[in-house]
């Protein structure tokens, strides 16, 4: 067994002095013998009050969790089987296939060539990695079983390289017409980009996500491989983002130059997301929001030369926008949102990590009546602003307002006074690393939100045993749909909280 696979299978964890070991109570890090102290019908109890996603992640975990698992899959429909099955899923046009760590590369390729010559009819294949940040997916064996019906193909995560050496051979496959593709890899270069674009013309929706694991620019984007995205005449949906995961890197090589080519080429795009973009300015962002009058989602992340102004700009699409993200925009401030009410579409609005926000921008949001959906996590906003935005009167299903520290429990009260539409509709809401919330607001909240179904409440150190029992205990408990609690790392509960009997309707996913 090579390292990778031991780490997954023993649950190692380097860190400390020479590394910390963990997994089920075991001193020793070895996950497997401290399962076996539960009987079989105990974990199986457990299994049942997971969500079918969680159940195929745990799969990967160890032989115990694998073998109570397939005891329990009989038992799931074939409707949920095909919405969240991570595991090896079969229908009638798709395939999904995921796997952490594996000791046989060889073997796991001939199994892949197996399965994929048995679905000769295939339109969407999706191929996922859980391991460390370093393993890829070999896409080369790939190349000789792929059918030409295949439309869509996702990989996370595999080498650019590699991928570039594979793409160049399959675009020779008869009839091969890939429309959708999705990518988390290494490195995003002009390199890649061209060869997408000399390999697959005709693709409508394209993703990439690039993880570096140095800050060199060599062998980076370049406005040059954003030009040559031009001869994709077809694509309406574009996502280009740089993570941080592996280090605090950027596009450095992409200023506004790029971004012009990008409108100029793409005056379809009806979806827009980019990230990690820090030459880029509003003028850049803004060359987009002026050609592309079909738009209905533009999302930015990580743009620190983004200013107000690109609001101001948005104002020809603001007709079509549905979805508005822009995350982590260290410059915007509240009144970039002063005309935002102009958005007659718009559902979505993501601002998280936006740290400039204050008590004016929820008035600013709260005029948008068809606002759904609301991240406001890290705003420098307080009680009075949680109080204007529930004066707005929206029918909100999901809120974050995550780490607004100025918050107390009477703004949380305030945002839910008076029996307004949020208390019908609001169904996923998350306050945690806030800490001035205690049991006040939880009452506040299990009392008023009658169709709450997920709540976050970690690193919420006010909250007390009391909480957790008032939520078992809430009002009208017989119709609650409160299904996810997280809990993690809330220090006002005690050991007996987890020992509270939690009933058979709720909590199936408890964190």
């Amino acid at each position: 067994m090579d390292e990778t696979a031991k780490r997954h299978y023993t649950r190692e964890v380097g860190g400390g002095n020479g590394g910390e070991k963990g997994g089920g109570g075991s001193s020793d890090g070895d996950f497997e013998p401290s399962m076996g102290r539960f009987m079989d019908h105990i974990i199986i109890n457990v299994l049942e009050k997971m969500d079918l996603a969680s159940l195929c992640t745990v799969a990967c975990v160890s032989p115990t969790f694998n073998s109570a698992i397939a005891y329990r899959l009989p038992f799931v429909s074939s409707s949920d089987l095909s919405e969240a099955f991570s595991g090896l899923q079969f229908a009638n046009a798709s395939l999904l296939i995921e796997f952490a760590g594996c000791d046989a590369p060889e073997l796991f390729k001939r199994k892949l060539a197996e399965m994929l010559q048995k679905v000769p009819l295939l339109e969407s294949l999706s191929i996922t990695i859980r391991g460390t940040s370093r393993d890829v997916f070999d896409v080369r064996p790939l190349g000789q079983f792929l059918p030409p019906s295949l439309k869509k193909l996702k990989l996370q995560q595999t080498d650019a390289r590699l991928f570039v050496l594979w793409l160049d051979a399959v675009r020779k496959i008869p009839l091969f017409n890939l429309r959708n593709m999705s990518l988390v890899l290494d490195l995003i270069s002009d390199d890649l980009l061209i060869t997408v674009v000399h390999s697959l013309p005709h693709l409508v929706e394209l993703d990439l996500e690039d993880r570096p694991f140095t800050l060199s620019s060599v062998g980076d984007l370049t406005n040059i491989g954003l030009q040559a995205l031009k001869f994709c005449e077809c694509l309406i949906a574009l996502s280009i983002v740089r993570s941080k995961m592996n280090c605090p890197a950027s596009f450095t090589r992409v200023d506004n130059k790029g971004m012009f080519h990008v409108s100029e080429g793409f005056k379809r795009l009806e979806a827009v997301k980019l990230g990690g973009f820090a030459k880029v300015t509003e003028a850049g962002y803004s060359s987009i929001l002026y050609s592309c009058w079909n738009l209905n989602k533009f999302e930015v992340l990580t743009s620190p030369l983004l200013s107000d102004s690109v609001i101001d700009n948005m104002t020809g699409v603001a007709r079509s926008v549905v979805e508005l993200r822009l995350s982590s925009c260290s410059l915007l401030t509240s009144e970039a949102f002063e005309h935002l009410s102009s958005f007659r579409k718009l559902e979505v609005l993501d601002t998280s990590g936006c740290e400039h926000l204050g008590d004016q921008a929820p008035f600013y949001i709260s005029k948008v009546t068809t606002l759904t959906r609301l991240n406001l996590a890290k705003a420098r906003i307080t009680d009075v602003g949680l109080a204007l935005l529930g004066a707005g009167d929206l029918p909100i299903v999901q809120l974050c307002i995550r780490k607004c520290e100025k918050v107390t429990d009477k703004g949380i009260k305030s945002l839910f006074h008076a029996d307004r539409k949020i208390c019908k509709t609001l169904s996923v809401l998350d306050v945690g690393y806030i800490p001035k919330i205690t049991d006040a607001a939880i009452f506040t909240i299990a009392t008023a939100a009658k169709a709450l179904t997920d709540l976050s409440l970690r690193f919420c150190n006010g909250v007390t045993d009391a909480a957790v029992q008032m939520l078992m205990d809430r009002p009208n408990h017989n119709s609650s749909q409160l299904q996810m609690l997280d809990l993690c790392s809330c220090r006002g509960l005690s050991a007996e909280a987890i020992m509270l009997p939690l009933p058979l309707y709720a909590f199936h996913r408890l964190r």
